[in-house]
């Protein structure tokens, strides 16, 4: 073979490499084994013309160049859809190959990695994510699951491009623990006192449009006095509110505290709402018992003859002002910890907030209150509609009010601010 016809060959072979090196290599290995594979065939193209010195010169620059881009060039989009996938399916697997064994869920011990990964992947509600930017060994997502709502944060990476910590995944561990020790530290269920005896509910019974009987408690003071329909959180029952309503009572409102459908047992009493709607064979969502609501309200709206102000807890609350942006007959609502809970089965709070001139006042726990400030960000309020920030750490829901609970005061000063304005 003549000289000619190597340089030949070896000018194709380099072209060929070049053009099959980003195609070749397998996902699971590092994205710069493409660009080592490129340098091959780029080498193999350059060195017949090694004689010039300006070609060499060429070759060298290029060389360079590509020799950097490991080092410099970062593209983590591979990890971050294997990442997404894993949500979308529920399965770790997808992001297993782009995991390193380093990675590790501060402050919880490396054996716990896998089960917490799993637990996270197969349990959380995930609505999406997606890749906004990188940079050297980190990429930023911006993510959003049911109930806590759009959150920016970074992936970090090793050099070989594995996953060496999730900060996504950390967050929401110490919010957990965060939560837990505040949990630990609060009053677990309503207390009683000379205003929880003093006022004493009836029970009441109210028809759902699809025939589901509704339980309610109503503490009645005044046929006259304005209303609150009370509206407990998930897992709870009419109970929350055993020693709240008395206290609203003694304030000059009549209230109607209801099971929904979407709860549970809690504080020794069953949820007979919930238990009604499975002995019809429902499986009930929280957004099924949005008609829960529409149903108290229009009995409400009936025997007292006046617009009704409604009061939600934790998703209750996020319902309720949803009624009071479409539901003639409702006032005024209170809402203690809203959130989108719903995904994309319901509008975002975002939208609920601009499209309400009613009187509302918001409130959640201090570590809930800067997502929640989101949803107001393209609003302007008007002066009977109140956020309030707590200064204490607060609690998520109702229970914040509860006797005895750490903060309840605050929080009752400025829903008495609120209601007093109404009357």
């Amino acid at each position: 073979m003549n000289n000619s016809s190597l340089v030949k060959i070896m000018t194709i072979t380099g072209v060929v490499i070049m053009l099959i090196s980003f195609a070749v290599i397998p996902e699971q290995y590092p994205w710069y084994y493409e660009v080592l594979l490129f340098d091959v065939g780029l080498a193999l193209w350059l060195f017949p013309k090694w004689r010039s010195k300006r070609a060499l010169r060429q070759a060298a620059a290029v060389l360079l160049f590509f020799a950097m881009l490991p080092a410099s060039a970062q593209d983590y989009s591979k990890q971050v859809d294997a990442l997404k996938q894993s949500f979308e399916n529920k399965d770790t697997k997808y992001i297993e190959p782009h995991l390193s064994s380093e990675l590790k869920f501060d402050p919880m011990p490396a054996e716990n990695t896998g089960p917490i990964l799993n637990n996270i992947v197969t349990k959380l509600p995930f609505i999406s994510l997606e890749l906004i930017e990188t940079a050297e060994n980190t990429a930023t997502v911006k993510y959003e699951f049911q109930g806590l709502g759009e959150r920016t944060s970074a992936i970090h990476f090793d050099s070989d491009g594995k996953i060496i910590r999730v900060e996504l995944i950390e967050n929401l561990i110490k919010m957990e623990m965060e939560q837990r020790k505040q949990m630990q530290a609060s009053v677990q269920q309503p207390g009683t006192n000379e205003v929880v005896e003093k006022y004493q509910p009836i029970s009441v019974t109210i028809p759902a449009s699809d025939g589901v009987t509704i339980s309610g408690n109503l503490y009645e003071i005044d046929k006259e006095a304005p209303v609150i329909l009370l509206c407990h959180q998930a897992g709870y029952n009419k109970a929350e509110y055993t020693d709240i309503a008395p206290r609203l009572n003694e304030m000059g409102f009549n209230c109607l505290a209801i099971d929904q459908r979407s709860g549970g047992a809690f504080a020794g009493q069953q949820n007979e709402t919930a238990s009604k709607a499975m002995e019809m064979g429902q499986e009930p969502t929280m957004l099924d018992a949005r008609q829960d609501l529409k149903a108290a309200v229009n009995y409400l709206a009936k025997k007292y003859k006046q617009k009704v102000v409604v009061w939600g807890s934790s998703y209750s609350s996020s319902l309720a002002l949803f009624e009071l942006a479409e539901n003639k007959k409702v006032k005024a609502a209170l809402a203690f910890s809203p959130g989108d809970y719903f995904g994309d089965q319901a509008v975002t709070l975002a939208n609920t907030f601009g499209k309400v001139d009613k009187p509302y006042f918001v409130t959640s726990s201090k570590t809930e209150a800067e997502p929640l400030k989101k949803s107001f960000e393209s609003v302007e309020m008007k002066n009977n509609q109140m956020h309030f920030i707590p200064e204490s750490n607060g609690f998520h829901g109702s229970r914040v009010l509860w006797i005895g609970q750490e903060g309840a005061e605050e929080y009752w000063t400025a829903v008495t601010e609120f209601l007093t304005a109404l009357k």
